[in-house]
């Protein structure tokens, strides 16, 4: 008879139940069986007593126990064959614990604009190449200039090419009104690797990749590099930038490098090229944007073209009794300029590895110095944020002063007159093309000029006594407190240089090259500056209102070349007056990014709001006016410089480090920007652009 399945493997579940059941039985009897085990002092799961003792002498009866007391228990007996390891272990060294070995940040930008009339509609000034004008219109829309200086109409303007096409007069001046403008893209992809060597000792780098790199800029037919692309018409792939054959700077670029080592009491070191930063950023300012806790950061993070370093030895002490409540004292000597080196004098021969091991700086006394002593309270940005989440005031300040001395100098530039590299000048034999800017015949790296001089020479002959001195303060407050911060820092300079009287009358060329102390003048310098930031948020922090104010002061002197922000401007009572905020100091779009360049001679008011909605978008609109200090410094020696208008709409992923964003602006030039021109006088007219960014932060 066959045994169904289901009844077998029932019977086969009950047969290995019963032979477990017997195992277990066994061992219960076994164990009962051994004398001491489940009895006595040791106890069995529910302590002792439980089971029979032992019977011996002064024992009880048959099913009599004898009570025994407790007592220390006795030591496990020490097996060193069982504590010695298998395989022995070998001595290690000592040393600090690694971190993250490796760790990448930086970002990837690329950027479109279009500048409508960033010519303000003045009229063309003849081109002079010794005095370029700072607002030009485009190539096809400028004056063409002939061998004799006669200038003639552009035929390939946009009137001529319209109306050579059968467009009406009428049609094609006003066509051509709306084409006055500029448009270009352009990309940056920076890296900023750090090497952890050890949880307190790192090395940083900053490294750009294609830094500003117009789209479009390098293609293979520029200089002939394609012989099948004779036109670019024909261009069929781009090629990387390389110093002077296509570009003015190669493909990658390393800009920052540095080592910093933190000691367990306090101390802080850094050394190398790194960045230079203080405060707002309003005087030193490493381009790489200021967190200022909302979400919008990201953005001035990333859409920045400016940016200080230093070559600098920091030295730093943080005291307190917590992170907290921590101060840090800070002592730095920069070298902010060495003057020419002997590679760059004499040619490549004298640099490192060629005739002399290692490239060295030619004169020791034209070097520009710089020490700084500063004491700051400043709360990261977690601590920040902590902090504030209490609802109680957090107060972040500081205070820093550098001093600059140099003895010896170029009479005019740096590294100057006959450097001995070939883009720059050496030696003009007739005169100077202007008074701002030497001019002359070039030498090739370690070549001799008309007159059998070097750049050695050139510079030696050059050098002049400047005997400056410079110091700078500056003082930094921030309040936050709940939604509300209010951020400012003053600053200012004082001190005294020697330079050459621009007066003087040139007499020849050799005056020039053997420039005497009686031709020098000295030169006074006292300027003030302060910017104000202010932010409150409502709305659970969703709707924001600001108002940002700054102020510079400014000059008596007219402005050289159309450019109102040169450093050289010297007042009519013999003092430099022109404070100037740092161009990486972003304000607005048009008027002082662009046109006149940062906030000098100048006071801005800007009230602004902002809205964030949807988690990752925002809007915001901006309302800016500026006004000269001093009326003489200004091409229509006015006082107001106009009102610009901004708006932009964003979008930034709280969780990814992605965002997008449209800027729109304009601006309405008063009478500061008119100017006497070759018609007569001339009012500015409205400047626009339109901006879009996309990037991601890692």
């Amino acid at each position: 008879m066959t045994v169904p399945s289901t009844r077998r493997g029932r019977g086969l579940r009950l047969g290995l139940a019963a032979c477990f059941a017997g195992v277990l039985a066994l061992g219960a009897a076994e164990a009962a069986a051994q004398p001491g085990l489940g009895g006595g002092g040791m106890g069995g799961f529910g302590g002792g007593g439980m089971g029979p003792g032992p019977m011996g002498p002064g024992g009880g009866g048959p099913g009599q126990r004898k009570e025994k007391k407790e007592g220390p228990g006795e030591a496990a007996p020490k097996d060193k064959e069982a504590l010695r390891p298998i395989e022995p272990v070998p001595a290690q060294p000592q040393r600090f614990r690694r971190i993250q070995l490796f760790d990448l940040g930086g970002y990837m930008r690329a950027r479109a604009d279009y500048f409508h009339r960033p010519y303000l509609g003045l009229a063309e000034v003849a081109p002079d190449p010794s005095r370029p004008s700072k607002f030009f219109r485009p190539p096809a829309e400028s004056q063409e200039v002939g061998e004799d200086g006669t200038i003639t109409l552009n035929q390939s303007d946009c009137y001529n090419r319209l109306t050579a096409n059968g467009v009406s007069d009428i049609r094609a001046s006003n066509r051509c009104r709306r084409r006055a403008g500029f448009s270009s893209a352009n990309m940056r992809l920076r890296l900023e690797p750090t090497l952890h060597i050890t949880d307190t000792v790192a090395v940083h780098a900053q490294i750009d990749v294609l830094d500003n790199v117009v789209l479009g800029s390098t293609p293979d037919s520029y200089a002939f590099d394609n012989p099948f692309a004779p036109i670019d018409l024909y261009t069929r792939t781009q090629v990387a930038p390389s110093a002077g054959i296509n570009s003015f700077q190669d493909s990658i670029v390393a800009k920052r490098a540095w080592g910093h080592v933190r000691f367990g009491w306090g101390l802080d070191l850094r050394f190398g090229r790194m960045p230079w930063h203080w405060g707002m950023g309003v005087v030193a300012n490493h381009g790489n944007g200021y967190v200022r806790g909302d979400q919008a950061d990201i953005i001035r993070q990333v859409d920045q073209d400016y940016g200080d370093s230093v070559d600098s030895l920091r030295g730093a002490f943080t005291f307190g009794k917590d992170r907290r409540r921590a101060h840090t004292v800070a002592l730095s000597w920069d070298w902010a300029s060495s003057g020419p080196t002997a590679a760059q004098l004499l040619g490549p021969k004298w640099a490192s590895g060629g005739y002399v091991g290692q490239d060295f700086s030619a004169e020791r006394f034209d070097n520009v110095n710089q020490w700084s002593v500063s004491i700051e309270r400043r709360d990261d940005p977690d601590m920040l944020r902590r902090k504030i989440s209490l609802g109680t005031p957090v107060v972040n300040y500081g205070v820093i002063g550098w001093l600059r001395r140099q003895d010896l100098d170029n009479e005019l530039g740096s590294p100057g007159l006959g450097d001995g590299l070939g883009t720059n000048a050496s030696y003009y034999d007739t005169a100077y093309p202007n008074d701002l800017e030497p001019g002359g015949a070039t030498l090739g790296n370690g070549d001799l000029d008309g007159s059998g001089r070097n750049g050695w020479t050139n510079y030696a002959g050059t050098l002049i006594h400047r005997r400056a001195i410079l110091f700078t303060p500056d003082l930094w407050l921030r309040v936050n407190w709940r939604t509300l911060r209010i951020e400012f820092e003053a600053s200012g300079s004082i001190g005294r240089y020697y330079i050459r009287d621009l007066a003087a009358e040139v007499e020849d060329s050799e005056y020039f090259r053997t420039l005497q102390r009686s031709a020098l003048r000295r030169q006074l310098q006292a300027t003030f500056g302060y910017a104000l930031e202010f932010k409150y948020g409502f709305f659970r922090d969703r709707f924001h209102i600001g108002f940002d104010h700054g102020f510079a002061t400014g000059d008596r002197s007219p402005p050289v070349d159309y450019n109102p922000q040169s450093p050289l401007l010297l007042g009519n009572n013999g003092t430099v007056g022109n404070f100037r905020f740092n161009p990486a100091y972003n304000i607005d779009l048009l008027m002082f990014r662009e046109i006149l360049g940062t906030v000098s001679n100048a006071a801005y008011f800007k009230p602004w709001a902002a809205f964030y909605f949807f988690n990752h978008f925002s809007a915001r609109v901006d309302v800016e006016y500026a006004m000269a200090m001093r009326k003489q410094g200004t091409l229509g020696n006015r006082f107001s410089y106009g009102v610009e208008i901004d708006a932009a709409m964003r979008y930034h992923d709280a969780r990814e480090p992605v965002f997008v964003q449209f800027q729109y602006g304009v601006l309405f030039p008063l009478g500061a920007f008119n100017r006497i021109g070759p018609q007569g006088a001339e009012d500015a007219r409205a400047m626009q652009t339109l901006q879009a960014q996309v990037g991601i932060r890692f």
